[in-house]
């Protein structure tokens, strides 16, 4: 997958064979792939834990992001609900 700023990194994982041909099946009746699945799943969990663990919400800030990206705007939201508090 190619994104507007770069290469995407690939991350690899290990999983019960059984268990992958769910996966596998549930996507395709989803009508998704595999990893846009798993990175939804990482970034939603990823997104959620910003906003309850302040030390995981500094790493993101305290990142420089391509314009853009999905990183930055989830930081500017960040900054925008935390700077309300």
């Amino acid at each position: 997958m190619l994104l507007k700023w770069g290469m995407a990194k690939r991350i690899n994982f290990n999983m019960a064979s059984e268990c992958h041909a769910l996966l596998k099946s549930f996507c395709a009746i989803k009508d998704i792939s595999v990893s846009e699945y798993c990175y939804e799943l990482i970034a939603a969990d990823f997104a959620k834990n910003v906003r309850e663990d302040p030390q995981i919400r500094q790493l993101l800030l305290n990142g420089s992001y391509p314009p853009g990206s999905k990183a930055d705007k989830l930081q500017k939201e960040i900054k925008q609900e935390f700077n309300n508090e």
